[in-house]
């Protein structure tokens, strides 16, 4: 993490930093949970960058709210800013507890991933063939969340990792998405990735 006391304030709003760290908030639990169904310690790894990452964030956020309580006013309104960004960080930081637990080798007992395996939303691996209509889209075009019911919050392309890939990111074939969604849902896909079906939405090959 950069270090605090040599770290240049960059004015951002409010606005920006509560929507960067909900949306790390939610990929670290997603990560998290991922890395302990899967038993991966590089998906571990990335989550405690995160939390490093949410440190930081936190950290404006509360140099925001110092420069902006010029009185007892406005000292109370930023209370509340500052009470919903340390429960933001708070997730944060038991969503690292659970990375921890995967990176120093603790086997978790097999009711707790039978217990995220059976959530009405479930976290899996779908691997994308050469047949597959997703080949050479961007997720953008494909609009997965939307038209299949599944959000994809992490690829391995070969050996490396991409967590959080964004709307330009395209895929391409042997790919493995890490998709969370309904039961019902992650196996319509898995069958559009496999090539078996060959429609996305309205969208057809």
């Amino acid at each position: 993490m950069e270090d605090i006391e040599e770290f240049e304030y960059q004015p951002r709003s409010v606005k920006d930093l509560f929507i960067e760290m909900k949306n790390i908030a939610e990929l670290m639990v997603d990560l998290a949970y991922t890395s302990i169904l899967f038993g991966d310690k590089e998906i571990a790894e990335e989550v405690l960058d995160l939390e490093e990452r949410m440190d930081l964030l936190n950290y404006q956020m509360t140099l925001h709210a110092v420069l902006a309580a010029r009185n007892v006013k406005e000292a109370e309104k930023v209370t509340s800013i500052l009470q919903m960004a340390n429960a933001i960080e708070d997730i944060s930081n038991a969503a690292g507890d659970l990375a921890k637990m995967v990176l120093e080798g603790l086997e978790p007992h097999p009711v707790i991933k039978e217990a995220i395996l059976e959530s009405e939303e479930v976290i899996a691996k779908i691997v994308v063939s050469p047949d597959s209509i997703l080949v050479g889209k961007t997720l953008g075009e494909l609009d997965l969340a939307t038209n299949t019911g599944v959000w994809i919050i992490a690829v391995r392309r070969g050996k490396r990792w991409i967590f959080g890939p964004d709307k330009d990111f395209k895929i391409k074939p042997h790919d493995v998405l890490i998709g969370r969604g309904t039961h019902t849902s992650i196996e319509h896909l898995k069958e559009i990735a496999r090539g078996v079906i060959r429609v996305v939405g309205n969208e057809r090959a």
